[in-house]
């Protein structure tokens, strides 16, 4: 038998039915997970990973070349920085709770 889950916290729950909807979450879980922080430094090393490879394989590097290898590699100190602090200190976890926890039950 498929408890409903019900919601207790009137911060997450928008249309106020007292369910607990996808779309209500969702916003949650995309911020908890951190996508895009972890898209941007996925980027940065491959990024950091190929212009690593091409600059071994220049026969000879000039200046210019090395300083585009420079900002790349002293980029990633920012990047790093950025990904790390980049948590939300405001995420508030909604408090769920099946049918079960409340005194009056409901026929689904």
């Amino acid at each position: 038998m498929a408890t409903k889950r019900k919601y207790n916290d009137a911060a997450h729950d928008l249309n106020n039915d007292g369910n607990l909807s996808i779309w209500e979450i969702f916003p949650y879980w995309f911020d908890k997970l951190r996508i895009f922080p972890r898209a941007f430094i996925s980027m940065y090393i491959y990024l950091l990973y190929e212009v690593t490879h091409w600059f071994m394989a220049l026969p000879d590097p000039n200046n210019a070349q090395a300083g585009l290898v420079s900002v790349v590699v002293g980029s990633g100190a920012a990047w790093f920085g950025l990904y790390v602090n980049s948590g939300s200190t405001t995420i508030t976890k909604p408090v769920v709770t099946s049918s079960r926890d409340f005194e009056e039950e409901e026929d689904y």
